[in-house]
């Protein structure tokens, strides 16, 4: 067996968010087949809560210079004789804002560098000016400041954003020996911006989600449920009350649970406040587990993700999840009209009928909740080598257990 860094800025709480989790669980599995894992962060988690890490947690102590930060992980690397470094940051160990700049600066350490894409920069892109946004002036000088900003400034900052991605990514190419995306979308995103990638370095592993203890108690609600940040830009939680106004007047007896917290929670209570939502309830940060048992939908408005990992906890209790298709992996995930249903990106008119649709078709939802169970089992680490990633996937396996130079693994 081998020894293993996993690096991530903050300790891996999962109640933080998918990518917390699905590190945890990186690293309880990969310490569970033997190998001596460490996880390497900065900071305590952001909620200020007590995490207890399945394997060894290192921190990079506070204050110290770049030079001082590469010295302590070379030191890291040659006292636990660590062979691989699993990156969740795609950058944070090498690159332009890592630890060091270049690989070559790492004197000549062998160590093997595998970087995780958790998020979908080409679909972040392609929705710039979505994401980026901003809400129209008033008055004749408000609406010519606004104008000038989203048909030039927007213009200029995206073509910026493009530039900088394509040349990131040619240094993540570059210094790292392996990329790993969440989809096989994303393996072709990638190669759009960064078309020189050699082939043999991209690699698709869906998340790993372990299966949910189910109580035999649980009983579906007349409820639609969102769990995550609540943050509009990336997770288009405005859309989801705009949609939930037109249900709410025609499903009566269905409610509403919102499940996070973040930069935009006031903004939205006032939103549902002024929008008249009376059957809507935000509860914060909570361990969503009770909400995925008692929820029979489950929404999701994103821009863009990149794997979406609630989906899946999600369809491990039944929630029959609706979403915008409007990144790859989400086609990995759900089946339109099998185990949910896929809306153009959006189109909220049309993602709100689809809801009101599925919620009056009790017959479908059934269906659709039975189907989402099985959907889920293909995310567990025991089928890592089974379903529609079988083939790259089990190649990583076997590279994994019979302790080659390279780990990369289900994040």
């Amino acid at each position: 067996m081998s020894n293993i860094v996993i690096y991530l800025p903050n300790e891996p709480l999962g109640k933080q968010g998918g990518m917390e989790r699905a590190t945890h669980q990186l690293a309880a599995m990969l310490a569970g087949e033997g190998h001596r894992v460490t996880l390497l962060c900065r900071n305590k988690n952001r909620l200020g809560e007590e995490y207890v890490p399945p394997t060894d947690l290192v921190f990079i102590p506070a204050a110290l210079s770049r030079k001082e930060e590469q010295n302590f992980l070379l030191n890291l690397i040659r006292e636990r004789e660590i062979e691989s470094i699993i990156d969740q940051t795609e950058g944070g160990i090498v690159g332009r804002w890592g630890i060091f700049r270049h690989r070559g600066h790492m004197n000549g350490v062998s160590v093997k560098l595998i970087a995780v894409q958790h998020s979908s920069q080409y679909t972040y892109l392609k929705h710039y000016r979505t994401v980026n946004r901003r809400p129209s002036g008033r008055g004749l000088i408000g609406k010519a400041r606004s104008f000038f900003y989203h048909t030039l400034i927007l213009s200029l900052k995206k073509y910026r954003a493009v530039l900088l991605q394509r040349s990131l990514f040619r240094e993540l190419a570059s210094d790292y020996d392996r990329i790993v995306t969440l989809s096989e979308g994303g393996i072709e995103e990638f190669k759009k911006l960064c078309p020189s990638v050699p082939g043999n370095k991209l690699v698709c592993i869906p998340n790993i989600v372990e299966p949910a203890v189910l109580s035999k108690e649980e009983r579906k609600e007349p409820r639609c449920l969102f769990v995550g940040r609540l943050d509009n830009p990336s997770k288009g939680v405005d859309r989801l009350l705009r949609i939930w106004e037109k249900v709410e007047k025609t499903c009566p007896d269905w409610h509403l649970d919102i499940v996070g917290d973040g930069p935009d929670a006031e903004m939205l209570k006032d939103s549902a406040q002024k929008l008249g939502l009376s059957r809507i309830a935000f509860h914060g940060f909570q361990n969503p587990e009770p909400y995925y048992s008692r929820a029979s939908v489950f929404c999701m408005t994103s821009t863009f993700e990149g794997f979406g990992l609630v989906l899946v906890e999600a369809m491990q209790h039944g929630c029959v999840p609706v979403a915008f298709d409007s990144y790859p992996a989400v086609r990995d995930i759900i089946s339109h009209g099998e185990n949910g249903i896929l809306v153009p990106p959006f189109q909220e008119e049309i993602y709100s009928n689809a809801l009101t649709s599925l919620i009056n078709n009790p017959g479908e939802l059934e269906k659709f909740s039975r189907h989402s169970l099985v959907t889920s089992r293909n995310f567990s680490s025991s089928n890592l080598a089974v379903g529609r990633h079988s083939v790259e996937s089990k190649e990583l396996h076997q590279t994994i257990c019979k302790n080659e130079n390279l780990f990369c693994r289900m994040v």
